[in-house]
């Protein structure tokens, strides 16, 4: 009796080592796709000329959302609602996009309304929340790092996600631990970062990467996983685009902005920002501002402006960027930041290339081939395990 209860829990130490090593071995594959990038020495924006995104806007804008979630995956993920209930609300909400942004999932439903369709998806499945938003994504990458993820890890996934999207942004970097402030200054390759959004509001890491040059635009979402949710329609991009066609192209260059609501109605709209002079701006709003901020360097505020729908500011030499934030009772506006630049264009952090280090690369890759290695010389052994009777 004693033998044959030993026998059984051979049996199940056997399969469960095959279950845990399984798994690991799984993992392993998945970091052995890591790159080791050198990142460089990072520097805040200089230059003596200033770039304005805003410049020359046109005179069309579109209302947009890009991360919201649908029933998928036969329900497994977070998520209530169809792709067309989903996307309707929006479309009746007045949205000219509105996005499904679902886990490594590309909606193909285009609503009955001429809106503008653009492919997203959600990329992550990490446990600490190290997101991203594929914009015109063509194809899903199902590549992720599960735990822990150095600079290089999140490096390695930006690239991986370039290769079929269009755009890439960082969604809500302060939700879930997975992207710290190392991280934003390090990272490149971006477009976008999403500052607003259901679950965090996450400021300090987009100044964070400001900070140390790295340049790329606001996003504002919802992020809202059923139609149900108190605080659907409160985040929403405007998009200056002289047409439709022109959306994305217009989103590259910054003639966007991040609205906040409380009440889910605009409050005020954001109108121009114009060059006075060689160093000074002047930003201009429908409607006047409780208070204008303009936040620089750190994420410091440089200047406030009280109850005016105009607001002047002219940049000091220790000025490397400055962004406007125009607060009313039931909103908030979010501008994308003016920035310093030497040369013929300024340099967005898309635009930035970390350079591999071949030699660590290959050292990380050897290592993971050592641990799978050991893995299964592991496993072997369990698996060869007998129990002996010990009766005469």
């Amino acid at each position: 009796m004693i033998f044959k209860l030993m026998q059984f829990f051979t049996w199940i130490l056997k399969i469960l080592a095959t279950f845990i090593v399984g798994i690991l071995m799984l993992i392993l594959f998945l970091y052995w796709g890591t790159t080791i990038y050198n990142f460089g020495e990072s520097k805040p924006f200089s230059g003596d000329k200033i770039h304005n995104p805003y410049e020359n806007l046109p005179a069309t804008a579109y209302k947009a959302n890009f991360h919201g979630h649908s029933r998928a995956w036969g329900g497994i993920t977070h998520g209530t609602d169809s792709d067309e209930a989903f996307i309707e609300a929006y479309i009746n909400k007045g949205y000219d996009l509105a996005c499904l942004s679902n886990y490594h999932k590309i909606s193909h439903y285009k609503g009955p309304k001429p809106n503008i369709n653009v492919p997203v998806y959600e990329h992550g499945y990490n446990i600490k929340k190290a997101h991203y938003l594929t914009i015109n994504a063509k194809k899903v990458s199902f590549w992720d790092f599960p735990l822990w993820q150095s600079s290089s890890h999140q490096q390695s996934m930006i690239q991986t996600l370039r290769q079929n999207a269009e755009m890439v942004a960082i969604a809500h970097p302060k939700f879930g631990g997975g992207r710290s402030f190392v991280h934003m200054k390090q990272i490149t390759g971006y477009h976008f970062t999403e500052v607003l959004n259901h679950y965090r509001t996450s400021e300090e890491h987009w100044d964070t990467a400001l900070s140390t040059g790295k340049l790329s635009w606001i996003l504002a979402d919802d992020d809202v996983h059923d139609l149900k949710d108190p605080e659907i329609f409160q985040r929403w991009n405007i998009i200056f685009s002289d047409s439709k066609e022109a959306v994305l192209k217009a989103m590259k260059e910054g003639k966007n902005y991040g609205v906040e609501s409380f009440y889910t109605n605009a409050e005020n709209t954001f109108l121009s920002c114009k060059k006075l002079n060689e160093n000074t701006f002047k930003w201009t709003f429908e409607k006047p501002a409780d208070s204008i901020l303009f936040v620089g360097q750190n994420g410091v505020i440089r200047q406030k402006t009280v109850a005016s729908d105009t607001a002047t500011y002219t940049f000091t030499p220790d000025d490397t960027y400055i962004r406007v934030i125009a607060k009313n009772q039931g909103q908030n506006i979010y501008l994308n930041p003016l920035v310093r630049y030497h040369g013929s264009s300024v340099t967005m952090a898309a635009g930035m290339i970390s350079e591999e280090n071949t030699l660590q690369t290959l050292l990380w890759k050897a290592g993971i081939i050592a641990l799978m290695i050991g893995l299964v010389y592991l496993w072997w052994k369990v698996i060869q395990l007998r129990f002996k009777s010990t009766k005469a």
